[in-house]
């Protein structure tokens, strides 16, 4: 392959690297669209690469008789590629479009683009996440209301909406899908995510009003937590949630499922346990019935 034909790949790694090592320097806002347009750069990069030297290692294997030969030329790769190069771009280009597929049936299956609003989750394990989706439809457990005041409550939420608001998953849906196309690409997309938390940080800051209360509040959350993992990289924006806790019910409707047990979904009064997503105050969880689960549908 010529230099030129590489030389496209070498910038977008060199951007990739000025990035990653400047993004903390950067307000969050520039630090989250430089991060996530780096991203995008680097995967419009490396994966046609990556694809255009497994096509012509295929091309050329003895066992097509050289039929391909002029498809290979054609794109660049008119030597036979070899054996420890070819076999890992092929595994690579498949496993990133499984990867691929995977993502966005998760994103499918949490994205929530009706009207958004905030629900209380009967949950010991405090956690706060935002679902992906025009809706910005905010989840709360009541383990986390129990060990929050009022004005930190207010926090959380407007923590959760600076996600919801400014379309955070947007964002991450791009983090990830350059991830799964280029797994080299995860420690950047890990960087996207510290800058979304700083953004949303800082929009919590402008709403609240008291930074050193803003920083206590979430860093008392952060601690008392739980890690987010698995299909919550969508909903976990802005806060956490137990280990595999999000799971599609057979009606449709999404669940709360942590050890083992699911928490039942109310799916026939979305107004219990529910607050309008203009609403400016804090979730006041003393006058606001609990729920068995979570009421929306996707």
């Amino acid at each position: 392959m010529s230099t030129s034909f590489v030389l496209p790949l070498i910038v977008s790694v060199g951007l990739a690297i000025l990035v990653t090592t400047s993004h903390r320097r950067l307000p969050p806002v520039v630090a989250a669209r430089a991060v996530t347009i780096t991203l995008a750069v680097v995967t419009m990069a490396a994966v046609p690469t990556v694809w255009i030297v497994a096509f012509g290692f295929v091309a050329h294997l003895s066992l097509l008789g050289g039929r391909l030969d002029w498809c290979a030329e054609a794109v660049g790769v008119g030597a036979p590629v070899p054996f420890w190069v070819g076999v890992p771009a092929v595994m690579v280009s498949l496993a990133g479009v499984m990867r691929v597929r995977a993502v966005m049936r998760s994103y499918r299956r949490l994205r929530h683009d009706g009207p958004g609003g905030v629900e209380i989750a009967e949950h010991d394990q405090p956690f706060a996440f935002t679902l992906p989706g025009r809706g910005g439809h905010v989840v709360l457990s009541s383990g986390l209301l129990d060990m929050l005041d009022e004005a930190e409550q207010g926090v959380v939420l407007a923590h959760e909406r600076a996600h919801a608001s400014h379309r955070h998953d947007r964002y991450l849906l791009t983090a990830q899908l350059a991830a799964a196309l280029a797994p080299i690409l995860r420690p950047l997309a890990g960087r996207l995510q510290f800058s979304l938390e700083r953004w949303a940080d800082e929009m919590a800051v402008a709403h609240c009003g008291d930074r050193t209360f803003v920083g206590r509040t979430l860093g008392k959350v952060a601690l008392r937590s739980v890690a987010p993992a698995g299909a919550i990289g969508f909903a976990g924006l802005g806060g956490t949630c137990p280990r595999g806790c999000i799971a599609r019910t057979t009606g449709g409707a999404i669940a709360l499922k942590y050890a083992g047990c699911v928490v039942g979904c109310n799916r026939h009064d979305r107004s219990v346990g529910r607050l309008p997503a203009s609403s400016p105050g804090p979730p006041d969880h003393r006058a606001v019935p609990r729920l068995t689960g979570i009421s929306y549908t996707l």
